[in-house]
């Protein structure tokens, strides 16, 4: 068991019905959104986590080409296919289930994405220190899923993505994530530290964070834990984890 007797972890619910829902496009992008600028939907503020999208396309689409700058974005495709071109590197380049894809747009980057019909896909923005960034050079990484190995444990399976064994090097200080799955009426343990602020987001079925509970698309944020103590339902749960510090060294955009 994960060991907080010397912390009184504080537990959030952010049910889906309380994110951000937005159909666009004529309904091509369905959305729900629990952080939106910096702030969780429900206006708590979010670190140096300033946007996360779980986005699914139900036809094909193309956005054309746009520009970024500054923050660092990482894409997670959850399931089918997703071709980008960005002035970086100025090909164009193809994901797939089970990749990721990491921008640290700095002094600024444009790129195109054409996203297949049924694909499902995180995109989380995150603030490195904005002004600074802008002083550094763009750089554009694809890793595909055959660099990522999941960890097995009796009863879960950890896939770490950045921090631990992950092969994604990001420059939010402190940023960690990870990808874990729970057998049905399995418990997980994942370690924080007191001083983060975690986010856990159900990709599928349901899990019990301390006594919360919370199903598919819920988030759940926990702060001045030593540790979290995951405890799936009957069906498993399939969960994604980022941790960060609860104060950054530096101030976020949203407070400039």
């Amino acid at each position: 068991m994960v060991d907080m007797s010397t912390t009184t972890p504080e537990i959030d619910l952010l049910p889906k019905d309380r994110q951000q829902n937005v159909a666009a496009m004529g309904g091509v992008l369905l959305a729900n959104k629990p952080v939106i600028g910096g702030r969780l939907a429900d206006g708590r503020p979010s670190s140096a986590l300033f946007y996360w999208s779980h986005s699914h396309f139900t036809e094909d689409f193309e956005f054309g080409l746009h520009d970024h700058q500054g923050f660092e974005i990482v894409t997670v495709i959850l399931d089918g296919a997703n071709s980008h071109y960005d002035t970086a590197t100025r090909q164009w380049a193809d994901l797939a289930t089970g990749d990721v894809q990491i921008i640290q747009s700095g002094a600024g980057v444009s790129h195109n994405e054409r996203v297949a019909k049924g694909t499902r896909a995180f995109q989380i923005w995150f603030d490195p220190d904005f002004h600074s960034a802008l002083q550094r050079p763009a750089t554009y990484v694809d890793h595909p899923a055959t660099q990522f190995s999941w960890q097995q444990h009796d009863g879960f399976s950890v896939k770490d993505v950045v921090g631990g064994e992950g092969p994604v090097s990001a420059s939010t200080p402190g940023m960690e994530m990870r990808r874990v799955t729970v057998a049905p009426n399995a418990e997980a343990q994942v370690p924080t530290s007191p001083t983060d602020l975690s986010f856990t987001y159900v990709i599928d079925g349901t899990v019990r964070v301390g006594r919360t509970r919370a199903r598919r698309d819920d988030l759940v944020t926990v702060t001045d834990a030593r540790g979290l103590s995951l405890q799936a339902g009957t069906v498993g749960a399939d969960v994604f984890i980022i941790t960060l510090p609860q104060t950054p060294e530096y101030t976020p955009v949203r407070g400039r």
